[in-house]
């Protein structure tokens, strides 16, 4: 985070990595979308402790946004379609060029000044099951 009272190390490749469009992803980076990559949470130290706020994703799942309560940092995003994994915000690496994102989701909520990266699979909004597999594959 911002302010260093929450530090993690990963000692995992990322799982998959994407840019999420969504109003509700909008809303809790303050921005045009979430960059976010989802790692095995068995591949996590993290030193601190994040505050836990829950909604209902438009897709209709669970979604836990963690955040440090002193600086108010988006760090890790708990997501109920990825039990087993915790995605970690881009913007929280200590070097934010290592995200590579496979996928831009929600692309329908994309906004007219938000540029969508060429080269990247596209889905209106949330990927189906089967979608979603050969996104974790890849």
């Amino acid at each position: 985070c911002a302010c260093g009272k929450i530090q993690y190390e990963c000692n995992a490749a990322p799982v998959f990595s994407w840019k999420c469009h969504c109003r509700d992803c909008q809303r809790a980076s303050g921005s045009m979308l979430c960059p976010v990559m989802y790692v095995p949470k068995t591949a996590l130290t993290i030193s601190g402790q994040a505050k836990f706020y829950e909604v209902k994703a438009e897709s209709g799942n669970a979604v836990r946004r963690g955040f440090c309560s002193e600086c108010g940092s988006p760090v890790f995003i708990d997501a109920e379609l990825v039990p087993e994994l915790m995605g970690l915000w881009a913007a929280s690496l200590d070097d934010p060029s290592r995200f590579t994102p496979q996928v831009e989701v929600w692309t329908n909520s994309a906004h007219a000044w938000t540029s969508l990266q060429d080269g990247l699979d596209k889905f209106e909004q949330a990927p189906t099951s089967e979608q979603m597999q050969k996104i974790i594959s890849t």
